[in-house]
């Protein structure tokens, strides 16, 4: 049987090694590929930006400030509502296998008639299967066409072949065929651009392929017959396939992937489908273990690609063990299979639930949520000093298409940091601390009503800035206008705020800034349909002394990109990865102080074995670092208002060695096999008091929370074991402290000769134990796992009972351990625990993980009360109770309705309307005395003034220039990381299907000269390299879809400059 999987693993691994075989073909693919139409979102704009830097042309520029190129036929068919759930590569991806399904190949059930005479035969549906041939011709034959079907016409009786080509050139060229066809000349496109592949055999008659996802350090199913990626479930869940067996291949290894594709593997049905190809599990594992090394050997792969496979394997077990454990799908997929006729469908049995016809979640509402916002809102500008600048402008519109609105933080700046939330329709609010500048909050609202409830919550005197859209270009919608009375009031408590404007203009834009419950002269309005006008308000904040800011850390957070690492001076690269959080806050707080070095710092980011990455103002907007497989311990920490962060927010020495034995101590019950036990042990075992004096106790009291048991054979009267003991005392007590739950427990059964040899030799022990009454049990337990002699040794898992080592190797294991000492009998312990079964482990980590999960829960939702109230005074007004306001006067009513009637009537309006309006604002006013048409102007000072939006320097040449002046004017700065950076660009340029040249970590040896220095990352961004977060560390990469000679003449021509 396992001769049949073994033949199975070499025929996928042919496929898959073709791709590697002519680089022609690979370039040739590549230089096929729409890039431009396909994802115009990650290479129009920075090509544009490219082409305008080399040429240097006015027309450059217009398409640098649009991000035009003109004459591109996007390919909108393959743009879809949920693209904007994926980034960089991965969307590259999901479009590309999209587009492979629709304009590369086409779906061949059978041919069309070959004769060109014949009219009423193109679709193929008049022609008559004949049966099947060999190769015979020379295009079958170099086409690799292992089979050839063979049809003919009803209509002229004409002879029409359908080689099955199997070469990836020939299928190029010819574009059609089934499953076969389209997973073969998938991969290659893939492989061409630089994916790492794996061919994926169903031996249930389906094939696909897998992309691995650098940026989510997983590997991405991709079903180029269907168009879609990551759907795993669709084959089970959705056609309903039967499946067994579902094989990874490349060239380099191959895995047993079925668990990705199935929630059943260990039903009895679906192991009865296995065993028609390997009698057990474990022989289908050692068959993929032998072929793996086979191939590992034959390739000679080296040391980083070989860790690198191990890593990926080790994280992908544990995976398939959590999910085969939990048993069901995370995502729901009902869909039918798409390709194919629908009697070839139906004949596989791959219709799927024919109740369910959408594919994936159901959509969601096409109505946006009345209120957006950040993950984290709050965020103090690098520039902490008396001057605050703020720009509200209308979304900068380019030309290239999207699938998702695309975001506009540009809209409102502050201090160089932009941080608007904006909707499509709707009004973005962002609100700053008067004292500090400090951007406090920032939300959108698709309606004034919300947004009015919400600034009726801000303290007076914060600043505000409004950036309203009130039209959506796309669909004709507007922002609905309606105001009631309590909005109005809301919003006149922004002095100066021109509400009819706001909601009643038909301008496509209303731009605000203005201080709440003050009239400042700075207080501005702009009401446009110029996308190219903006406001500009400059003030001079009222601080001698700029207010107490610390460090605030958000756990499971990454900044949007990170500025440079710690320098070498304060703390050497090969210390910051093996430093602790303490360590690392220390070096940070050394590195503030002194001063000079780092005004445009505002924090820093970094995990476990990662450096001290520092964060600087494009570090907003802040998101969160899960989404991984593995689990992520990134920590954000950044300065704010002493009053945003919470009191015991201190990184301590203590507070790391408490996070450190949190791992030691695990809080969940651990579901050992108690009947198995019981069964095995009896129901009561002898366990030493805190006088040592041996008690009778129930076994499952006994046992509880034990990883691993281990039955000890012993007796006094044998030498070697009385050799033995002692060490297996010193091992025991030794585990006892480092785990005293969920650790080691050694049941001691005697063969003694009489009850007091058993208790003399007892005595000496803190094991548990079966009483020596008991000794029917003893013989039954050394005939159940063979035990012929003493002293032996049995360690088994607690929840399956199965043996973890054998007894000679536990025995010999335990004695070279003590030997050396207690760390050994600790990497002693911890190597049994990954022999355990992988339902075992898989079953634990569902535990750990729900316990974890938890845990954060209570403790965010504790922190975050306590965060909330002592900030609540500074986010939120403090309104005075109702039966404490004092009610106007009936004489203070009618005189204020009739100096609002005057105003009215001043302003033109008609006397009628005036004095309906005034007797609407006086009573607004007396509900909400809070609120005054006549607000006072206020202590804070500046200047505003309505302007054309600024274009920015963020220029590839004042990039450079500033990294010179960030090192002192040293050009050979810029100089050395423009080389390091173009010898990566070159290396990709020479094999851009090698997916090793692609990614590096920004803590690389090489790399690092580039990541220390100042300025340079937010450089090579512009440069066309993007920079990402992953479980391990930032990845700096080279993108799939980049234009490598353009980015190549890019670095040459800085070179020029800098290099002379």
């Amino acid at each position: 049987m396992a001769s049949t999987l073994h033949s199975r693993i070499e025929s996928a691994i042919r496929t898959a090694k073709q791709w590697e075989s002519d680089k022609t073909l690979l370039a040739e693919i590549r230089a096929s590929i729409p890039f431009k139409e396909l994802v115009p979102e990650l290479v129009c704009e920075t090509e544009a930006q490219w082409r305008f830097y080399l040429n240097n042309t006015a027309d450059g520029e217009a398409k640098e400030a649009s991000g035009e190129d003109d004459g591109v036929n996007y390919k909108t068919s393959c743009f879809k509502d949920d693209d904007a759930d994926w980034e960089g590569d991965d969307l590259l991806l999901k479009r590309l296998t999209l587009y492979f399904k629709l304009e590369v190949m086409t779906w061949c059930n059978q041919p069309p008639c070959s004769n060109p005479n014949c009219k009423g035969n193109e679709d193929g549906k008049q022609m008559e299967n004949k049966g099947m041939r060999g190769p015979e011709t020379e295009e079958e034959k170099t086409g690799g066409a292992g089979r050839v079907e063979v049809y003919t016409c009803k209509l002229c009786k004409t002879e029409t072949t359908f080689p099955r080509f199997n070469s990836p050139r020939t299928l190029f060229k010819s574009r059609r065929g089934r499953c076969g066809e389209f997973a073969n000349l998938f991969g290659t496109y893939c492989r061409a651009l630089g994916f790492d592949t794996r061919y994926i055999l169903d031996f249930t008659d389906h094939v696909w392929t897998e992309v691995w996802s650098v940026r989510q350090q997983r590997w991405l199913h991709a079903d180029s017959c269907e168009g879609l990626i990551d759907r795993p479930n669709m084959y089970e869940q959705g056609w309903g396939k039967k499946l067994n067996y579902a094989i990874g291949a490349t060239h380099d290894h191959c895995a047993d992937v079925t668990k990705r594709y199935t929630r059943k593997l260990y039903s009895d049905e679906f192991q009865a489908r296995r065993r028609e190809f390997a009698p057990d599990e474990n022989t289908s594992d050692r068959v993929f273990l032998q072929m793996s090394g086979a191939l590992r050997q034959m390739n000679s792969i080296g040391k980083g690609r070989l860790e690198e496979l191990e890593k990926r394997g080790k994280a992908e077990e544990n995976f398939f063990g959590m999910v085969q454990s939990s048993g069901v799908w995370d995502v729901e997929y009902r869909e039918g299979r798409i390709s194919g006729s629908l009697a070839w469908k139906a004949a596989r049995y791959e219709l799927g639930d024919s109740k369910a016809n959408v594919a994936g979640e159901e959509k969601k509402d096409n109505e946006q949520e009345d209120t957006q916002t950040f993950f984290i809102e709050s965020f103090y500008p690098s520039s902490r000093h008396n001057d605050l600048t703020i720009v509200v402008q209308p979304p900068m519109l380019s030309s290239v298409p999207s699938a998702a609105p695309k975001a506009h933080p540009e809209c409102i700046t502050v201090s160089g940091v932009q941080c608007a939330v904006v909707l499509t329709n709707g009004i973005s609010i962002v609100v700053i601390d008067e004292a500090s500048g400090c951007i406090l909050q920032s939300k959108a609202f698709s309606q004034w009503s919300s947004a009015g409830s919400f600034l009726g919550s801000v303290p007076d005197g914060r600043i505000v800035a409004i950036c309203c859209i009130r039209e959506d270009k796309r669909d004709g919608s507007k922002t609905d206008s309606s105001i009631d009375d309590l909005t109005s009031s809301n919003l006149r408590r922004l002095g100066g705020f021109n509400i009819d404007a706001a909601t009643a203009s038909t301008d496509s834009f209303f731009l605000f800034v203005g201080q709440l419950n003050y009239h400042p002269k700075w207080s501005t309005n702009l009401e446009t349909s110029d996308s190219q006008q903006s406001i500009k308000v400059s003030l001079r904040l009222n601080i001698s002394v700029p207010p107490n800011a610390r460090l605030r850390s958000e756990n499971n957070t990454v900044p949007a990109i990170v500025s440079t690492r710690l320098p070498e001076s304060i703390m050497p690269l090969k210390t910051q990865l093996g430093a602790s959080a303490f360590q690392k806050r220390v070096a940070f707080n050394a590195y503030m102080e002194k001063g000079s070095e780092n005004t445009s710092v505002i924090g820093y980011t970094t995990r476990p074995e990662t450096p001290i990455y520092l964060i600087d103002n494009n570090s907003f907007p802040f998101r969160r670092a899960d989404g991984h497989e593995n689990d992520t311990s990134w920590v954000a920490h950044h300065f704010l208002p002493d009053p945003l962060v919470p009191d015991d927010d201190e990184v301590t020495e203590e507070a790391q060695t408490s996070s450190n034995s949190s791992t030691i101590f695990p809080k969940f019950d651990i579901p050992i096999a108690d009947d198995y036990f019981a069964g095995l042990l009896g129901n009561q075992l002898l366990v030493k008091n805190a006088a040592s004096t041996p008690t009778l106790i129930d076994s499952t009291t006994a046992l509880a929370n034990t990883r691993l048991i281990a039955l000890y054979f012993s007796a006094q009267w044998c030498g070697p074991c009385r050799g033995f003991t002692p060490l297996l005392i010193e091992f025991y007590n030794v585990l006892k402290e480092v785990a005293p739950s969920h650790g080691l427990e050694i049941v001691f059964v005697s063969s003694d000769q009489d009850e007091g040899q058993f208790q003399q030799y007892y005595g000496k022990m803190p094991f548990l134990a079966l009483p020596f009454s008991n000794r029917a049990s003893a013989q039954q337990i050394k005939s159940v796992f063979g035990v012929r002699g003493i002293p032996s040794l049995v360690v088994i898992d607690s929840l399956s009972g199965r043996i973890v080592i054998s007894p000679d190797d536990s025995r010999n294991a335990v004695h070279q351990a003590c030997q050396r000492g207690e760390e050994a009998i600790e990497v002693l312990f911890q190597s049994w625990l990954d022999k355990v079964p992988a339902e075992s482990k898989s079953m634990l980590d569902i535990l750990a993980l729900s316990c974890l999960e938890a845990e954060a829960g209570t403790e965010e939702a504790e922190n975050t009360a306590t965060a909330d109230t002592k900030a609540e005074g500074y986010l939120v007004r403090k309104k005075e109770p109702f039966e404490k306001m004092k009610p106007p006067s009936t004489v203070d009513s009618a005189a204020r309705v009739k100096a609002i009637f005057s105003e009215l009537v001043a302003k033109g309006m008609e006397p009628n309307a005036a004095a309906a309006e005034a007797i609407k604002q006086a009573t607004v006013e007396q509900q909400n005395p809070s609120v005054s048409t006549e607000l006072k102007e206020g202590a804070l000072q500046g200047t505003s003034e309505k302007c054309a939006v600024e274009m920015g320097s963020n220029t590839i040449e004042a990039m450079a220039e500033n990294i010179c002046q960030l090192n002192a004017g040293d050009k050979t700065k810029i100089g050395n990381l423009l080389s390091t950076a173009k010898k990566y660009v070159a290396n990709v340029q020479k094999d851009p299907s090698n997916p090793r040249f692609r990614n590096f970590r920004l803590s690389n040896k090489v790399f690092d000269t580039i990541t220390s220095t100042p300025g340079s990352i937010e450089l090579l961004m512009k440069l066309g390299f993007v920079v990402f977060h992953s479980d391990i560390d930032f990845v700096a990469s080279i993108p799939l879809s980049v234009d490598l000679n353009l980015m190549g003449d890019v670095f040459d021509n800085l070179l020029k400059t800098y290099n002379s």
